[in-house]
Formats: structure tokens, C-alpha cells, sequence
């Protein structure tokens, strides 16, 4: 029942700061965070909030070296890291790191109040960035090891919670960095956050602490192993890193919806491009894309869910959801209503969902949409017309003008999905689904030991 559904909103201060100082997001965090608060969706934990229930806050913890080397390359950590901060020792890595010079000495960021002391830093030294994509769109900036560490440590703590039989649905927004590579950065993605959490929520769960009832003589029971994970991705942009961190798996099963076009990032991501092309492979038909034209909106939308998602996940039936909610479509063309849509279906499967955020590069956009989003995990949706909360700080709120509204409506764009673009992608999703209906349906029906 959507009121007995628990929420976990994984949130701290230092995640907030981090995550604040992505070049390409920069502040953004602490907005997104504000408008949840400001519209009560939190349990504060001392209980002294009213009314329905709120998502309970739970704490990241900062994500190891050792976490981020279960997915990511050596030298790449190496180098965003520089030194072992998740030990406490300093690391030096002189063959592979020159002293920086005076005028490359990057610019502390005060994490205090205004006015307060920038801490003294110790000398940093340039790391070795050849060939690990630190440049361009994704430059080294100061604060990134805390970065990478706390926005991963996140993803896993909320995925752990999941495992674990704590929550039903964990939403961390400052995840969802889903163009990270195993040894190289990409499209404003340092770490694979995405991956390291689905690696979390199929290990093994750990056992439930003890019952502090003295009366009681039974050991609460494990919760079900997590074996087949759905990664459901709409950003405007193809889920690349995901999909090849899982391409040959057919225990995760990655499904992009986005927008197709040439020379659009990451280039990558067509129709026909669905994994191994063995058909006997078992990743076979477990990295799917809904490949767009420009101009999607919220009625093609709606017909591609239920003409192509919907199937593939009724054929697949994972035992949990990993859905990343990048809102850059709203600057393509598509409604925050759409949103809402795609969560609340997401959410009728009934399964352990991790929710995460991704794009979006208007930071007031980004807000409305993950705290009317979060509304929605909670099954008590915000009306769409519902004010901005004035009681925000007031350079916060300025952000919101010139409506002070919560809905981002549809745009203006002409959609150029056709008929026949649409029929062409629903035809080739009706084959998919076929394929994993196959091969799924087997396995269940092998497993209960029902004749075929």
C-alpha cells in the first residue's frame, strides 16, 4: 500500500557542499534540497512534524577507495583522488604527479558561513590526468575527491538500504552521473555512482541487528536477494557508461530512453544497438534504447512507456528498479507532469526502487521537478500549481521567478516524433520483450517446477 511505503532520502551537509561544487551544477544541491524541506517532505527525526508521513533522512557514508575500485580503474581513482582521504593517509604519487605551479593552485572554497576564514591547504600536486578524460567537461576542480567520494558513498548507502529490507524506495538526487567510464570521465560524470549501487544491491544482504525485545524469541528474517536489477535511464542523453559497465550481464537489464540525433552526446545508444549480437550470448536483448527524435512530448512519451518500457519490464521482471531521472528533458521539450508519469508507474511495480537524479542544467528546474518527484515516492503528490514556498531563503527563492510556481510546463518545440519513427521503435520493442519473455519465463517456470 502506497501509505505503508518507506522512503529513504539520503542526505547530509557535506553531500550537499560536495555535490554544490560540480563545475556544471554548481549550488545546485543545496537547492534541490532546500525546496524538498521547504515543502515538509522530510522527517526531521524528532517527530515533531505533522500530517503524512515524510521520507526518512538518512546519512551517506563517504564512499572508500576500496568501494570505488569495484567498478573503477586504479589509476583513475589515483588520480581524482590523490591521496587515500577514505584511510586518512596521504598518499604520494610522485611518478605520476608533477608540483603544481603558483598560478595553477586552484582556489579553496569556503564550506563555512560567509565572511568565515578559508582553511589553510596543504600544496597540491597536478595529477596525471593523460587519458583519464579530467579535462574539458570534466575538469579538476578542488573539492573533487570529496566530491566523488561522498556523491558514490551516497548512491551505495542508499542502495544498502534497499538490500537490506530498510526502505522500499531510497532517492539520492545528487547521483545518477551515468556517462562516468571505468577508468575515464565523461559529460560532467566523475564517478559511476550508478554501478557502484547496482553492485550493491545484488550482494548479499546483512543480517538485521538483533531484537532489543526480550520477549522475543525470533530473528527477524532476511529480505530476498536481489538477482536481476532493471536500470531504467530517461535523461536526455544515452546512459552510456551504465550500459557498458553491464553490457554482457543478463543480470542487469539497461533501458535508455533519449535522444538520438548525430552529433548529439554521447553519441550513442541507437535503436538497434541491444547488446551482444551472439544470439546465444545471454546479455542478449539486456541493453535496450528508445531512440528519439527531437522534440518529445509528454503524448509520445506516455505511448513509448507503455508501447516499450512497460513490456520490457513485465518480460524481464526484475527484483528491483535503479531509475535515473535526469530532467534535462524539460529543457527539451518534456512537462514536469511527464515526470511524475514515468515515477508513478515505476512505482506500481511494487519493487525496491532506487531513485536518482543526473542532467539538468537549470538548477530551479531541477529543484521543482526532484521535490515534486519526491512527493510522489511518498504517494501524496504535490499539486502542480502549488506556490514556491516564500519562507526560502530569499536569494534561494529568487531562483524561482518570475512565476514562484512549482509546474514546468510543456515546451514549444515541434515534436518530431512521427508516426513512422514511433511505429518503427514500438515494432522493434515487441520483439525485444518477446526475446526476454523467452527466456525469463523459462527460468521462472524451471525454478518453480512448472512443466514448459
Amino acid at each position: 500500500m502506497i501509505g505503508a511505503r518507506r522512503v529513504a532520502y539520503v542526505h547530509s551537509d557535506e553531500l550537499i557542499r560536495a555535490a554544490d561544487c560540480l563545475p556544471a551544477n554548481e549550488g545546485r544541491a543545496s537547492l534541490v534540497h532546500s525546496l524538498v524541506d521547504a515543502f515538509s517532505l522530510l522527517d526531521d527525526g524528532d517527530g515533531s512534524r505533522e500530517g503524512p508521513a515524510q521520507a526518512r533522512v538518512v546519512e551517506p557514508e563517504r564512499a572508500s577507495r576500496t568501494e570505488l575500485l569495484r567498478f573503477h580503474d586504479e589509476r583513475y581513482i589515483d588520480a581524482i583522488l590523490g591521496r587515500d582521504h577514505s584511510e586518512g593517509v596521504s598518499r604520494d604519487f610522485s611518478e605520476d604527479e608533477e608540483p603544481l605551479g603558483e598560478e595553477d593552485t586552484p582556489s579553496p572554497r569556503s564550506f563555512g558561513l560567509a565572511g568565515d576564514a578559508l582553511p589553510s591547504e596543504p600544496p597540491r600536486k597536478r595529477r596525471k590526468t593523460d587519458g583519464v578524460g579530467l579535462q574539458d567537461d570534466c575538469p579538476v576542480f578542488f573539492e573533487l575527491p570529496d566530491y566523488v567520494q561522498f556523491v558514490a558513498g551516497a548512491s551505495i548507502t542508499a542502495a544498502r538500504m534497499l538490500k537490506d529490507g530498510q526502505a522500499d524506495v531510497a532517492i539520492n538526487w545528487t547521483g545518477g552521473r551515468h556517462h562516468a567510464k571505468r577508468g575515464e570521465a565523461s559529460g560532467f560524470c566523475y564517478v559511476n555512482d550508478i554501478v557502484l549501487a547496482v553492485m550493491e544491491l545484488r550482494s548479499p544482504p546483512h543480517p538485521p541487528p538483533p531484537s532489543s525485545s526480550p520477549s522475543s524469541s525470533t530473528r527477524p528474517s532476511l529480505p530476498s536477494r536481489i538477482s536481476r536489477v532493471l536500470y531504467l535511464d530517461i535523461d536526455l542523453h544515452h546512459g552510456d557508461g551504465v550500459e557498458s559497465a553491464f553490457f554482457t550481464s543478463p543480470y542487469v537489464l539497461t533501458l535508455s530512453v533519449h535522444l538520438h540525433a548525430p552529433l548529439f552526446f554521447p553519441s550513442s545508444g541507437a535503436l538497434d544497438s541491444t547488446g551482444p549480437t551472439n544470439p546465444k550470448a545471454p546479455g542478449r536483448c539486456h541493453a535496450l534504447n528508445v531512440a528519439l527524435e527531437p522534440g518529445l512530448g509528454e503524448a509520445n512519451f506516455r505511448r513509448v512507456w507503455e508501447n516499450c518500457v512497460e513490456k520490457v519490464a513485465k518480460g524481464y521482471d526484475a527484483d528491483a528498479i535503479v531509475v535515473q531521472m535526469g530532467v534535462d528533458g524539460m529543457e527539451w521539450n518534456l512537462p514536469l507532469s511527464a515526470y511524475g508519469y514515468a515515477l508513478e508507474q515505476v512505482l506500481s511495480w511494487n519493487k525496491r526502487t532506487l531513485v536518482l537524479g543526473g542532467g539538468g542544467y537549470n538548477s530551479a528546474n531541477a529543484a521543482r521537478a526532484w521535490a515534486y518527484l519526491a512527493s510522489v515516492a511518498l504517494g501524496r503528490p504535490l499539486p502542480l500549481d502549488s506556490p514556491i514556498p516564500s519562507d526560502l531563503d530569499p536569494e534561494q527563492y529568487a531562483h524561482f521567478a518570475p512565476d514562484f510556481a512549482l509546474d514546468v510546463p510543456e515546451g514549444n518545440m515541434r515534436d518530431q516524433n512521427t508516426e513512422e519513427t514511433l511505429a518503427k521503435v514500438e515494432k522493434a520493442f515487441e520483439e525485444y520483450a518477446g526475446v526476454l519473455h523467452e527466456r525469463w519465463a523459462k527460468k521462472r517456470e524451471i525454478k518453480q517446477g512448472v512443466p514448459s
